[in-house]
């Protein structure tokens, strides 16, 4: 009995593999990048390539049946957007394996913020004001409508990817009059309120509509700054975000994981719900961590049907992404007003993380994989942002 993770070059990927791994479950792994960080790990007992989901979607679904019936793997873990797909097709491959993902209807909803934006507020969850760029464009909204600063961003994608930050209404309609936003179709941008505050993070799994496990952290450092990935954070209660994204969840009778971003207002401590993730997300270790193992959970979910829902996590418990702490560390220097402290508080944190994403001394050869990679991909640490060949670029319909 074993189990196919996807998207193996991803952080995300070799926590999956690392948890199950550790709890002799046998794993393996696939992408359709070569070298990927997680086919070097320990618990992998095999890896295989597909192609690309976002160029050969046929392809892909063709190669994960083939692999499947030939591993005779009994349960599949997406890992990333190619979630997405597997769910598209989860009659075909259901046929062959077990897999626990969302419906692709409810995907598109929570993967696209202008349709579950209107939803929120339907339930009376906060969200920040926004509108669309059609609405900038016909005069149905001016800029000198809005609050400024605010936030170009895409409908899809997240990490940070796409996003402006806009100051004025003068700087608004000048970026506007342009054909395009580097390129990318300005259908696909919406245009939202800044809030300043905190960034909390919340997790959940649910087993057709239920909830079955949760974790809460605030996010303590980002790459990009103001709007990226966390690359630090630590687990918090945050009782009105908990409470919020369980509504939403229940609300589209959620199957399998989903996170979500809100950002705590400074003034009021209102969480304004700002972003969902239907699929596993970047600081998943972070649960894992704080006593809420998500992969073994799905794993069991997929295999007997149901879990004892957990709903307590540890609080306090810090966590690191070394690769994206590398990325933040200069931008977060030179935007420090105390450098020493920062330095010190970087290097001799108070609190030692107690899991980091990329590295474990047990299994180390995944983040050196990672590094070598990087390096020979290019000297500007392209593996940092959006490559082309990845799927933040594309669009799900």
């Amino acid at each position: 009995m074993s189990v196919i993770v996807t998207n193996a070059r991803s952080r995300i990927a070799y926590n999956v593999v690392r948890s199950l791994g550790q709890k002799g479950v046998e794993i393996y792994t696939a992408d359709f990048v070569p070298r990927s960080m997680s086919f070097f790990s320990r618990y992998s007992k095999g890896h295989f390539l597909y192609p690309s989901p976002f160029t050969d979607q046929e392809g892909f679904i063709q190669r994960l049946i083939h692999e499947i019936q030939r591993l005779r793997a009994s349960v599949l873990i997406p890992v990333y957007e190619e979630t997405f797909l597997v769910a598209k097709h989860a009659d075909r491959l259901s046929k062959y394996v077990s897999i626990v993902v969302p419906q692709y209807d409810g995907i598109l909803i929570a993967h696209n913020k202008d349709k579950w934006n209107q939803i929120a507020r339907n339930l009376k969850i906060p969200v920040p004001e926004s509108c669309s760029i059609e609405e900038l464009h016909s005069g149905i909204v001016k800029a000198s409508d809005l609050r400024y600063p605010v936030l170009v961003k895409p409908k899809q994608g997240g990490g940070g990817w796409g996003i402006k930050r806009v100051a004025s209404p003068e700087a608004l309609t000048a970026m506007l009059n342009a054909e395009s936003c580097n390129g990318v179709s300005w259908s696909r941008f919406f245009v939202q309120e800044w809030t300043s505050g905190e960034t909390h993070c919340v997790a959940m799994l649910f087993n057709r509509g239920k909830l079955r496990a949760k974790v809460a952290y605030k996010q303590l450092r980002d790459y990009p700054l103001a709007g990226g990935q966390a690359t630090m954070r630590v687990s918090v209660r945050s009782a009105k975000a908990e409470a919020y994204l369980q509504e939403l969840l229940e609300h589209l009778n959620w199957h399998g994981v989903c996170q979500a971003d809100f950002v705590l207002d400074a003034a009021t401590q209102t969480p304004y719900l700002i972003d969902m993730n239907p699929r596993l997300w970047g600081s998943l270790v972070q649960a894992i961590a704080s006593g809420v193992d998500f992969p073994h959970l799905l794993y069991r979910l997929a295999r007997e049907g149901d879990v004892t829902p957990i709903t307590e996590f540890k609080t306090g418990v810090i966590t690191r992404w070394v690769g994206g702490e590398l990325g933040a560390f200069l931008p977060h220097l030179k935007n420090s007003t105390e450098k020493r402290k920062f330095l010190r508080a970087f290097f001799f944190p108070p609190t030692a993380a107690s899991l980091y994403d990329d590295l474990t001394i047990v299994d180390p050869l995944p983040f050196f994989a990672w590094v070598t990679g990087t390096l020979l991909k290019s000297s500007k640490f392209r593996a940092f942002r959006a490559a082309d060949r990845e799927s933040l670029k594309g669009i799900w319909e």
